[in-house]
């Protein structure tokens, strides 16, 4: 019999036997109960005939683990119980417990089901500071956190990470009882999914739906984008851990003029997407960085860096008046979006308040500046990761319908063409050192305006990017970026190409 298993980890005093005596009296009253303890704290555990009790101290945890392991097998084989709590010692590193719990042994007799991180919100700060890597691997390897006294809305642990305190309790047990689908359970899925779209094939084909089309659609731009993205993070990191905030914020420009001069010449300087610049923009913000240069930053790099002028100038045929065009337009837009936060600044940008910086954060005496950065940045990939794949399974559902888009939007006038190639560029997702091939296929039925419009507002704002700064910024911060966005390509766009856009030539 497999006995699932809770994990409640986190510092000396913050609160993890008071979890476990809460949920054993409250929620658990009706279950069979083996708590394990590797740990001693102020507060005893509760004494009842369904909890039984396995009680180890950090020297034997670091003499004898593997000793430890058997006697919880032979204890689970002999008296199985209906659930395991486990309270793991707060100064030893995550990995050991994995080590034990989860070698192939334990298999047949625990499963360890969820992980919670307990704090104390009014320490936080410092104590997980100068617990480095040990608090980093326990938060990294959790579920939730639960806080005994502060406000979730308040704290985020530098990654995606569910908080809850005694204010919400009830919607913590929904976290708790909630169980992941298994990899047994994702394989009949996949084969049920299968079989459906066999099913359901000639149904597709009726209403002309490729799904080879779309299958090579999804891994075309998922592979144009990965790339950029990890070039994103580990410069994201490398400015989180190698750059303090004092020195961002004293070498910036504190000007208006010269940080926004400051901003562009940076964005040209990084051939990076909008996949890239988004991780590097939440940097910057986290650094002091002035918003309104940031987001001129975000939103001017994956227009005007110099992988994008070369596709632009390749797929015009060397064009320069076209790669002019949409390298200027790009710069007056990104710099009048960002001034716009700059006379009504965001009172808040992020969804959380982030535990500390990065490079304070997780100090580790043991190892080195590099390793903290790869750390990083592989939580922040598979962070962002999963918002990048959610906006490109869309784009890639909606460039199956691009043939009936650009026939609906042929012969239109110039601010209707502007309007709906920008749109068309924010389902597509296109990534912007690729973008320029696609706008040439449209300049033989859409003038050049609207291409412009493509081309310029496409880069700055589109389905992925809104999925990846959903992982980190508040709904309104992002609702008011799209929108101020929109507007000003549009203006922009459309000015230029009534007084100039004839000018050019494709």
């Amino acid at each position: 019999m497999i006995t699932p298993a809770w994990v409640v980890t986190g510092l000396l005093d913050s609160g993890k036997t008071t979890i476990i005596n809460r949920l054993a009296e409250k929620e658990l009253k009706e279950q069979d109960i083996l708590v394990i303890q590797f740990e001693n704290g102020d507060v005893p555990l509760v004494e009842a005939e369904h909890i039984r009790c396995m009680q180890y101290t950090k020297s034997q945890l670091e003499e004898v683990p593997y000793e430890i392991c058997e006697e919880v097998f032979n204890q689970l084989t002999e008296e199985p119980v209906d659930l395991v709590l486990i309270e793991w010692n707060g100064m030893e590193h995550f990995h050991t417990f994995e080590q034990m719990f989860l070698q192939f042994q334990m298999k047949p007799v625990i499963s360890i089901e969820k992980v919670i991180y307990a704090a104390d919100e009014t320490l936080l700060d410092h104590r997980i500071a100068d617990s480095g890597a040990i608090s980093m691997s326990q938060v990294a390897a959790s579920d939730c956190a639960y806080l005994s006294t502060g406000e979730a809305k308040e704290v985020k642990f530098g990654r995606d990470l569910p908080v809850f305190t005694e204010e919400n309790w009830k919607g913590f047990m929904n976290q708790l009882f909630r169980y992941d689908v298994k990899p047994h359970i994702w394989l009949m899925s996949v084969t049920a999914a299968a079989v459906l779209y066999l099913m359901i094939k000639p149904i597709l084909g009726s209403i002309s739906f490729s799904y080879d089309i779309f299958l090579t659609v999804f891994l075309g731009v998922f592979l144009q984008a990965v790339p950029f993205l990890a070039i994103g993070v580990l410069l994201s990191s490398a400015i989180q851990v190698y750059i303090s905030p004092d020195w961002i914020q004293r070498k910036f420009p504190k000007k208006v003029i010269p940080a926004q001069i400051f901003a562009v010449f940076a964005g040209f300087c990084l051939p990076v997407c909008d996949c890239a610049s988004i991780p590097v923009f939440k940097s910057l913000v986290k650094k002091g960085v002035p918003i309104s240069a940031a987001v001129t930053f975000m939103l001017v790099s994956p227009v005007i860096n110099p992988v994008v002028i070369l596709s632009t100038w390749y797929a015009f045929n060397g064009n320069l008046a076209m790669i002019g065009a949409r390298s200027g337009l790009g710069i007056l837009c990104a710099v009048v979006s960002g001034l716009t936060y700059l006379v009504l600044p965001p009172k808040e940008v992020f969804t959380g308040k982030i535990v500390g910086s990065i490079a304070k954060e997780w100090v580790d005496d043991t190892s080195s500046r590099f390793l903290q950065m790869i750390r990083h940045a592989q939580n922040e990939f598979f962070s962002v990761g999963k918002y990048l794949l959610t906006g490109i399974f869309i784009s890639a559902l909606f460039q199956q319908f691009r043939p009936a888009m650009i026939a609906s939007g042929n012969g239109s006038s110039l601010a209707w063409s502007i309007l709906f190639l920008m749109a068309m560029a924010f389902v597509l997702s296109l990534c912007s050192s690729s973008d320029a091939v696609v706008a040439r296929t449209l300049a033989s039925v859409f003038p050049v305006g609207g291409i412009l419009g493509f081309l310029v507002f496409g880069p700055m704002m589109d389905i992925k990017n809104i999925a990846m700064l959903l992982s980190g910024f508040r709904k309104t911060f992002i609702v008011r970026l799209m929108i101020t966005v929109f507007v000003v390509c549009f203006v922009g766009v459309f000015l230029f190409s009534t007084f100039y856009g004839g000018g050019i030539k494709l």
